[in-house]
């Protein structure tokens, strides 16, 4: 007889959507963020003339952000070297903005390029995932999270002190 390995599971059904839903190849959910298209769900943090900051809606953990350019871009080596600069500043401004909000002890920064290298949009777009000790990194063996605070309340927070993203 096998011993349980848990006794109860979590389980994520909002989940299921996401994962199991078609992705049109011609579409572009960060297009259509950054085009702010009717019907698009977007926890928007941050916006100016060319990037927006915005709340992952399926966190690693609270506070999980991406940066990224309005434009489509799927190569980094496209993006003019202006941009890179700016894209640059929010990334280190995102990570000051989050020291705030949520007393991370550290960070994850990611820019996956490509699906072998685990990037699911090809809209370039960068991960500042604030990290803490004893959140089990990206393993999700149980095949779902347990986060601490819900989107509403994360944005609610990130708002209040979204002027951080404008500071020089």
């Amino acid at each position: 007889m096998s011993k349980q390995l848990f006794r109860t599971y979590l389980t994520a059904p909002w989940k299921t959507e996401y994962v199991k839903r078609k992705k049109d190849p011609h579409k572009c959910i960060l297009c259509a963020i950054a085009q702010k298209t009717a019907g698009v769900e977007a926890w928007e943090v941050y916006r100016d003339d060319q990037i927006m900051v915005l709340l992952n809606c399926f966190p690693y953990n609270p506070g999980h952000l991406l940066v990224s350019p309005l434009e489509h871009y799927e190569d980094y080596e496209a993006v003019p070297i202006e941009l890179v600069t700016h894209l640059a500043i929010l990334l280190q401004r995102g990570i000051k903005l989050l020291k705030i909000t949520h007393q991370p002890r550290a960070f994850n920064i990611g820019l996956n390029l490509g699906n072998a290298a685990g990037g699911s949009v090809k809209h370039l777009h960068w991960h500042i995932v604030p990290r803490y000790f004893g959140d089990l990194n990206f393993m999700e063996i149980l095949e779902s999270r347990v986060l601490v605070e819900t989107l509403e309340q994360t944005i609610t927070k990130l708002r209040q002190h979204a002027s951080i993203l404008l500071s020089k």
